[in-house]
């Protein structure tokens, strides 16, 4: 039956309007390869006009090239085969070129079109993918850079000489090989820090273990501001704590070396007294004259007696904290300086507040004192000078805790500015070759040791000196680490 002319074109404008509605490129090809129909999607695509593109020849005008440039024969495209061999292509990713020689990555499909197994033509459906593919391409490289830098920084946490564990929210710890060679598989110390870390809380420790000092820093990861995890760095310190100690020994026999002189000349003083006492009284006729000279030679051997009771008292250790009396303890160290304070005409204003006791290893605070002491001493000019001791009561403002302030001071020429940068590191002194450069540095680790604090403040010029300013809490921390002194 023949279908109206009419009825025909109605039913070819449904038909391309149905064409023309698909998301994706259409068209149709014959056995020869020649275009039979084409949609909407595809003419815009391809920048053809369909006049253009409707029995012309598909390949030669839009596949006649392969990506790299090469030509490319109609008898090698997929699409010949599936004229010939009636074997569709399905999502087959290729090159097309526009009107203008542009090209673009595509995604297209064809399926042959047959009748009783004859093969009529084929449709073929196609869409442009340039846009996908660059993005896919652009996470794939995206992806690569990703695993490379990831390889890159566990190389170099692998590769580094200290001790890195890295914790994530789920309670999963890493560690790398250093890590596991410093402490094996077993960390519970670092846990501790680890969990202040994934808390928002950054702290520095040095801790000991067997065999070894380790100082331990964690930080929390903050991504995005937020915390993402926590990191921990332990780095061996052992050597250095070792120099350090050694350093602290050498200073210790200096200031033995320094307190011998001034022990020799308070006990030469009354031994020269006994020993002229001693010929006076051989010389001598009168019985009273000889009472005399005795009672003066036993007041001078009370006070030889004294000072060897104020040196063994000095040099006595202790492996535990006690309390400590810190007005009897200046009064001690001053004792042991009252000679050279009468030849260098030193005039002594000491003031000594009636305060509390502190926990602390009394042979450690009585080197700080001496130390103090010994410097203010040695600035001062043997033209006369004044020494300034204060003791009181103080409460520490940051923490509330209780506590007591010494002050010693000076009146000598204060200490330069390049010297107050570095006063309290090793090797840092302002007696030439008088002073080994460690005491104040020893000083502020007992000090720091015992949770306490010590400040300096100086004058040049005009009403010049020095003061130096220790405070001790009254309860302090020292007591967690006795026998470590």
């Amino acid at each position: 039956m023949m279908v109206p002319a009419a009825a025909g074109q109605r039913q070819m404008r449904e038909w391309q309007a149905v064409l023309d509605s698909a998301g994706e490129g259409i068209w149709g090809l014959d056995m020869e390869g020649r275009c039979t129909f084409v949609n909407r999607i595809a003419v815009k695509t391809l920048g053809f006009a369909s006049e253009e593109l409707v029995g012309g020849n598909i390949h030669e005008m839009i596949h006649h090239h392969r990506s790299n440039g090469t030509h490319f024969p109609a008898e090698e495209c997929p699409i010949d085969s599936v004229l010939r061999q009636n074997l569709p292509v399905n999502n087959l990713s290729d090159t097309f070129f526009r009107k203008d020689g542009s090209s673009f990555v595509t995604e297209m499909s064809a399926q042959p079109i047959s009748s009783g197994g004859e093969v009529l033509g084929v449709v073929v459906t196609f869409r442009d993918v340039t846009e996908v593919k660059q993005q896919q391409e652009d996470l794939r490289k995206a992806y690569e850079l990703a695993e490379q830098r990831t390889a890159e920084l566990n190389a170099v946490i692998e590769s580094m000489p200290h001790g890195v564990y890295i914790a994530s929210l789920d309670g999963s710890v890493r560690s790398n090989l250093w890590a596991r060679k410093m402490s094996g598989e077993q960390f519970p110390s670092e846990l501790k820090t680890l969990a202040g870390a994934l808390a928002g809380k950054s702290s520095t420790e040095t801790v000991r273990t067997p065999g070894r000092w380790i100082r331990s820093v964690a930080a929390p990861i903050i991504q995005g501001g937020r915390i993402t995890g926590g990191v921990a760095v332990n780095t061996d310190v052992t050597q250095a704590q070792l120099q350090d100690e050694a350093l602290r020994k050498s200073e210790k026999l200096a200031a033995v070396g320094q307190l011998a002189s001034s022990i020799a000349h308070e006990i030469n003083n009354p031994l020269e007294s006994i020993t002229n006492l001693l010929y006076l009284v051989q010389k001598s006729d009168s019985m009273d004259e000889v009472k005399e000279y005795a009672r003066i030679a036993q007041d001078e051997l009370a006070r030889v007696t004294e000072i060897t009771l104020q040196t063994l008292r000095f040099h006595r250790q202790q492996s535990k904290p006690v309390e400590i009396d810190l007005a009897d303890l200046m009064r001690t160290v001053m004792a042991l300086y009252t000679g050279r304070l009468l030849v260098r005409s030193l005039s002594v204003e000491m003031k000594l507040v009636n305060s509390p006791l502190v926990m602390g290893l009394e042979g450690e605070i009585r080197q700080v004192v001496n130390n103090l002491i010994r410097n203010a001493l040695d600035v001062m000019s043997e033209g006369g000078g004044r020494l300034l001791i204060r003791l009181h009561p103080q409460t520490n403002w940051t923490d509330g805790r209780n506590g007591v302030r010494l002050t010693v001071g000076d009146t000598g020429e204060g200490i330069s500015l390049d010297i107050m940068e570095h006063l309290f590191e090793p090797f840092q002194t302002t007696k030439e070759l008088m002073g080994t450069g460690l005491g104040l540095w020893v000083s502020k680790g007992i000090v720091e040791k015992h949770e306490g604090t010590i400040r300096t403040r100086t004058r040049r010029g005009k009403r010049h000196g020095t003061v130096f300013s220790v405070w001790l809490p009254v309860e302090g921390g020292i007591s967690l680490i006795a026998g470590e002194g």
